[in-house]
């Protein structure tokens, strides 16, 4: 039997339509460089979901182009109530066109076409030789193709429009909505119609009159009505309305259907454009990265193999190193393997800690001892650097005792600093991404431990499987570095990661491993009477309140504050209106509720995150918490914790002085806590150089009750606390580039009055002033701000047409660069105070940094001796226009008065 062979299915896209949607509908995102991308990565979804979901075997885009179009020559006012494309849209244009022919799509465009005009020819031209049609879109004016072979496919809403979809929508055929858009006009695009006639009324005029000609042949002999009035009096524009409306069909367009055809992404292309983009998430679905040549490859198991290895390295310029193990706690992992390289192209992989199935070490590899009698004096080597990505770990590891303690020393390069220092915006610091961004790929930990989720699952893995994997490590850090070391010297950040960040590794490791003593009697006697207050703040609640209800729940308690209380609402979000802290503290001089309930939040999270959690982070090795300080998780340059976070204890709080006084010395030790006085204002001094700041500083006066004077207009003896308090939040806010309204809310005071304190300050402080200014002009010229160190932080919004995200940019441009400088001091006094108890022998350590604090445990026959010196050493760290100021008091206990 004969069989009709199917229709050739070709999709036509509206090109143009979705990249506003996309423009719009995604959150800004920026390439560390600054281009604005949300538009390409929005276009590349709605391509990437149409070629995923349909499949497509044709498939073309269309695009408007720049300048006017033959609609314009028709009537010089089209399209003039539209705005001007925004400049971050503009720019973003080319790369989606390229984007498009990349994946090697047939793209579409004439000069003075529209893409609805493209859509349309192409549409009419493939269905007359026997093809179907999808119009991608969801543009009202591409309804008027519709018929048996064409359909429009939205698919933001996923909703197909065909003949029946469009007679149900409008009443009327597709071929009747040119004649109704006539008539209705389009405001956005300047397309009048007829003045009063409406959707409603259109239809029943089409459905009636068949056509335009048709109702207007008739138009005299319709029933007096101002609607009548409007037909005969706006003819003409009801007919200029439909000439602008019509879709022109005889565009010229690849009339061979094989030329939409969709073929293989060039992948070249595809990896260039998409690593410019930084988009690596597209790069690891969509473009195949080839695998390093693992023939230079090497598995070393003989002693005798060792050596001879061993003897070729100590010429090498530089070690890359990686180390394999059973554990992500350096304090339990022990070494299943290691891996070392010294150039492109080789590596060798020392394997000595893998096991059979039963747990057993297997024979075909290296003794623990070789490793540290033959490759231990490299390591040691103060003059051969070392390379790695995550140098602290392979660090702590090889130093841990189960591990035989072994000393890495030599200048640390570590690429995921080197990439962190050269783009603190990143997401990701991960080395498969970013060697995948550099176009190659690396195995990943789950391909070579067939994704087991043992602990240990490395070391069950066959020591030439393990080689592959760990020198594919060594040689992906060792490309990094090539690649970034030129970019970090070019920006001037080379000393920084070299002298400041890398020598930094040891002190973090060393901190890491000594871990802190906490009182696990005194968590428990505070776990039960934070439990007993939460309990009585529930019952106050629930009084303020009038009846029960679930505090946690965000609903109830916006159904309380609104509805029952009627207290002023906020923000509204997806779920009703905001009971954000920020909201609740605005209330809370209007009822007591809202005022108890931030009690009740703030006391449940300090239970919840600290008083019960710490002591499930209290090792079962060392007895002591062990948190882990990472240099790569602010922009700004400031060190974290996690595991546990040890940064953001309330410590002006009483309750989160009382979790601090949990935090003990080991017996015969005392802790010495070491912080700086107020270093973020006094960084803004030197760099305002504001002639009032730096006195204050110099002649060491209480800078906020000289501000509080200053706005206030009376002498400093009658300052009152609460002056102090407002000046004192005014100080700390104009670091943060804080506005009026931000300084209203947290004061709770008006908008008139907090400007009109923030004027009084820049009278008083015109340098400040100037600064900001200043920083903030530089910002957008160059796009980045950098600190005294020369640390750098880009700002693709600073000249953002998004007038909040330029102002959160120009607020980022004052902050950056105290904060930053304010990082680097610290860093500086950890590592002069590491070096200084290292080199005066004392058996005092550097335990914790929280915040711009430094927390030693000292014995206490070496207390005094400490505390003689490292007040003066962390005052002198950077010299600045003012001085440094550091307090230090030490105890049993990490509890102070603040």
């Amino acid at each position: 039997m004969y069989m009709i062979p199917s229709k050739k299915t070709v999709y036509l896209i509206d090109g143009s339509a979705y990249i506003y949607r996309a423009f719009h509908a995604v959150k800004p995102l920026h390439t560390s460089g600054g281009l604005p991308t949300h538009a390409v990565y929005g276009f590349i979804s709605i391509l990437r979901r149409i070629l995923r979901e349909k499949q497509p075997e044709y498939l073309a885009v269309a695009f408007d182009t720049k300048g006017p179009v033959f609609r314009h020559q028709i009537s010089p006012d089209y399209k003039a109530n539209r705005p001007a494309m925004p400049d971050d849209l503009v720019v973003q244009i080319p790369y989606i066109r390229r984007i498009t022919e990349a994946y090697s799509i047939l793209s579409m465009a004439a000069d003075d076409l529209e893409a609805d005009d493209l859509l349309a020819s192409a549409a009419r031209l493939l269905v007359s030789q026997g093809c179907k049609v999808i119009v991608v879109s969801g543009d009202k004016d591409l309804l008027q193709l519709v018929g048996e072979d064409i359909t429009c496919w939205d698919p933001m809403s996923d909703k197909v429009m065909d003949t029946a979809a469009v007679e149900e929508k409008y009443g009327l055929g597709p071929s009747q909505l040119l004649d109704y858009f006539a008539l209705i006009g389009d405001a956005s695009d300047h397309i009048s119609g007829v003045p009063g006639v409406g959707p409603k009324t259109a239809q029943k005029l089409i459905a009636e009159y068949r056509t335009l000609e048709g109702l207007y042949e008739q138009a005299a002999g319709l029933k007096k009505s101002k609607v009548k009035e409007n037909l005969l009096t706006h003819r003409e524009a009801a007919f200029l309305s439909r000439e602008l409306v019509r879709l022109q069909e005889k565009a010229v367009v690849e009339a061979d259907v094989e030329a939409y055809r969709v073929t293989a992404p060039d992948t070249e292309a595809l990896r260039t454009l998409l690593t410019e983009l930084e988009f690596t998430s597209l790069l690891k679905s969509d473009v195949p990265a080839a695998g390093l040549d693992t023939a230079g490859f090497q598995l070393i198991t003989r002693r005798d193999a060792l050596e001879r290895l061993a003897a070729e390295l100590r010429t090498a310029e530089y070690l890359v190193i990686d180390t394999e193990t059973t554990s992500l706690d350096p304090l339990q992992a022990e070494l299943v393997g290691l891996s070392l390289c010294t150039g492109i192209g080789q590596a060798w992989y020392l394997p000595c800690g893998h096991r059979d199935a039963l747990g057993q070490l297997l024979p075909e590899q290296l003794h623990r001892q070789d490793i540290l009698e033959l490759v231990g004096p490299l390591l040691a080597d103060d003059r051969l650097p070392k390379i790695g990505h995550n140098l602290k770990y392979d660090y702590a590891v090889l130093a841990a005792p189960q591990n035989g303690g072994l000393r890495v020393a030599g200048p640390l390069w570590d690429t995921m600093i080197g990439a962190w220092l050269l783009d603190p915006n990143r997401h990701s610091y991960k080395l498969d991404d970013l060697c995948l961004e550099q176009g190659f790929k690396l195995t990943s930990f789950a391909e070579v431990t067939e994704a087991s989720k043992a602990a240990d699952a490395f070391c069950r893995v066959p020591p030439e499987k393990a080689k592959d994997y760990s020198c594919e490590d060594v040689q992906g850090s060792l490309r990094l570095f090539l690649e970034q070391r030129p970019q970090l010297e070019q920006q001037g950040l080379l000393q920084l990661f070299t002298e400041v960040e890398g020598q930094l590794i040891p002190v973090l490791a060393d901190m890491e491993r000594s871990g802190i003593l906490i009182d696990l009697e005194l968590l428990g006697q505070l776990s039960d009477d934070f439990a007993a207050q939460l309990s009585l703040l529930e019952t106050e609640i629930h009084l303020a309140a009038g009846h029960p209800f679930n505090i946690n729940s965000p609903q109830q308690l916006a159904e309380v504050l609104f509805e029952e209380l009627n207290l002023p609402r906020d923000r509204k979000t997806k779920t009703g209106y905001s009971t954000d802290v920020r909201v609740l503290e605005k209330l809370a001089w209007r009822h007591e509720l809202p005022a108890l309930i931030v009690r009740f939040r703030n006391l449940a999270k300090l239970k919840s995150t600290y008083v019960d959690k710490l002591p499930e982070h209290v090792s079962p090795i060392s007895g002591r918490v062990h948190s882990s300080f990472n240099q790569c998780g602010t922009a700004t340059g400031r060190l974290s914790s996690s595991n546990p976070n040890l940064q953001n204890i309330p410590i002006r709080s009483e309750e989160g002085r009382l979790i601090r006084s949990a935090f003990i010395a080991q017996p015969g030790c005392l802790l010495l806590a070491a912080d700086y006085s107020q270093i973020d204002l006094r960084v803004l001094a030197h760099y305002s150089n504001d002639a009032d700041l730096l006195e204050a500083f110099k002649k060491d006066e209480d800078i906020h009750a000289r501000t509080a004077a200053d706005i206030f207009r009376v002498s400093r003896s009658l300052i009152t606390p609460e002056m102090r308090r407002i000046a004192k939040s005014i100080n700390f806010g104009i670091v943060y580039g804080m506005s009026s309204f931000g300084l209203s809310e947290q004061l709770g005071i008006s908008r008139r009055e907090a400007q009109l304190f923030i004027d009084r300050y820049f009278e008083h402080y015109p340098g400040i002033k100037q600064f900001m200014e200043a920083v903030i002009e530089q910002a957008r010229r160059d796009g980045y701000v950098s600190c005294l160190l020369g640390r750098r932080r880009q700002l693709p919004e600073i000249n953002s047409s998004n007038r909040t995200r330029r102002e959160f940019a120009e607020r980022t441009a004052i902050n950056t660069p105290i904060q930053g400088t304010a990082s680097d001091i610290i860093k500086l006094a950890m590592l002069k105070a590491h070096e200084e108890l290292k080199n005066r022998q004392f058996r005092a350590k550097l335990l914790l940094q929280i915040h711009d604090e430094l927390v030693f445990e000292v014995p206490e026959e070496e207390i005094e001796a400490v505390s003689a010196w490292i007040v003066p050493l962390m005052e002198s760290v950077l010299e600045l226009a003012v001085p440094l100021r550091v307090n230090a008091r030490a105890g049993l206990r990490l509890d102070r008065a603040y």
